[in-house]
């Protein structure tokens, strides 16, 4: 959905989100579900957008912190979980006040990271404000946290102080076991230890980072997606068991490390060092053993990016350059390893055909043949690009409070089904801290009033 129009999605949403609900609310915590929860209901009273996708009905405690934790939850709650954001009072996240600002001095990484989630704040540094999350975690089908290993253990929040169906969900820089998980490990570092900065850039420079937080995503999608798996898993389980039998199974805790997750992208490049020897190398703008494929200069100053590599579209290829004669007839060019071989004259043969020509005759060349070939494009480019428009990746909503509408990339994948939405920007701090107390913990306005004074809210 490229933007938030509640008045149409009241009317779509409500028959998608009640299918889901109907299968969800026989596998959610049974005090939930016994004190008539409705996340329809919840929201409608507070004028917020009603949600849509997969996770209506599941409910998330949300204690990520900065980029991995909050892509962690902004994923989870874009496909439709209530998600309750935990963020200590007066400063809150970091992540609201790193890179460009917006006009009330909140970042607008913020905004997109912090969407859909109702923010509460709590102080985890004292006892009144830890009871306050156990209390909340009780409700929830999933916690986020990614505090350094050992620090929710020292407050009494450990999975093994909760629930024992609760789907615990931790993010950390190396693990939760092992000789470094102790250790403080931003996506800077982790990208390093767990081999991407090596391979990345050029070999006869030093390694170089993208300006993106790329470990800390990752490690946010990869904490969204096991948690999405062990609800399966507790979905299963409770399918299976017999009548009157206790709900409380199910539970495990999902442990995704930051370095570990770029280390999962690293394709067959353990295999080539245990097997042959072979310890993969930085390459520049190609990639070391596929030929070709790369980046290439046009005539107007612009770089495009071919993928040329498969005998029938390398063959397309040369002969859209009009070099037939080193189509994969040719014995010299047959198969990929001979092209391995042959890189330097064939990469040549590419590079020099592609200074001649200005980048829309480069890319009409590589359509016609049908050639995988596409513009390099900054993130401005991107957003006057008629396929991304077409596909509805740009959504614009503003924080739930009002303020400025922010314009934000959509989450992915999309979802023929149950696809997910953009129901609000990031919130202020603290925005639904009354609202989320009262109606799940049933406080009243003096016990708010007597935690505040205490300095646990």
């Amino acid at each position: 959905m490229p933007s938030l129009h509640r008045s149409t999605m009241g009317r779509l949403v409500l028959q998608a989100a009640a299918g889901c609900r109907s299968g969800w609310a026989q596998r959610a915590p049974a005090s939930m579900w016994a004190r008539g929860y409705s996340t329809e209901q919840n929201d409608a009273t507070s004028g917020l957008p009603p949600a849509q996708g997969p996770l209506v009905g599941v409910k998330v405690l949300d204690l990520g912190q900065v980029v991995a934790g909050n892509f962690c939850g902004a994923l989870l709650a874009y496909f439709g979980a209530d998600v309750i954001k935990v963020e200590a009072p007066k400063k809150g996240d970091a992540l609201r006040s790193l890179r460009t600002l917006d006009p009330s001095g909140t970042s607008l990484w913020w905004r997109c990271h912090g969407r859909n989630r109702k923010c509460v704040t709590i102080n985890l540094n004292v006892p009144e404000g830890r009871e306050l999350v156990k209390r909340l975690s009780a409700n929830v089908d999933v916690l986020v946290e990614n505090f350094r290993p050992g620090v929710m253990e020292g407050w009494g929040l450990g999975p093994a102080h909760l629930r024992p169906d609760l789907i615990y969900t931790r993010i950390s820089g190396y693990g939760q076991t092992g000789p470094r998980a102790p250790d403080p490990g931003y996506a800077s570092v982790c990208e390093a230890y767990g081999g991407f900065r090596h391979l990345n850039g050029y070999p006869d420079r030093p390694p170089v980072r993208p300006n993106i937080s790329l470990g800390d995503t990752l490690a946010g999608l990869h904490g969204a997606f096991g948690a999405v798996m062990a609800l399966l898993h507790r979905n299963k389980l409770r399918q299976q068991q017999q009548p009157g039998a206790s709900a409380a199974v199910g539970g495990q805790v999902v442990d995704a490390a930051i370095s570990e997750s770029v280390f999962n992208m690293l394709e067959s490049c353990v295999a080539e060092v245990a097997m042959a020897g072979e310890d993969r190398q930085p390459s520049g703008s190609t990639i070391s053993g596929v030929v070709p494929s790369g980046t290439f200069h046009t005539k107007d100053d612009r770089y495009v990016v071919i993928g040329g590599n498969g005998d029938s579209v390398y063959t397309r290829l040369m002969s859209a350059i009009g070099r037939p004669d080193m189509g994969s007839h040719n014995p010299s060019y047959a198969t990929n390893s001979h092209r391995v071989a042959a890189e330097g004259e064939i990469m040549g043969a590419i590079a020099a055909w592609c200074s001649q020509h200005t980048l829309d005759e480069v890319m009409a060349a590589m359509n016609q043949a049908r050639v995988p070939a596409g513009p390099i494009l900054s993130t401005a480019a991107i957003m006057q690009e008629p396929q991304y428009k077409a596909r509805g990746m740009f959504h614009t909503a503003a924080p739930p409070s009002g303020g400025a509408a922010v314009t934000m990339p959509a989450l992915l994948p999309v979802l023929s089904g149950t696809p997910g939405a953009t129901r609000w920007a990031g919130p202020e701090l603290g925005e639904h801290t009354e609202q989320v107390l009262k109606t799940e913990l049933g406080l009243t306005d003096a016990e708010l009033e007597g935690l505040r004074a205490k300095g646990a809210i």
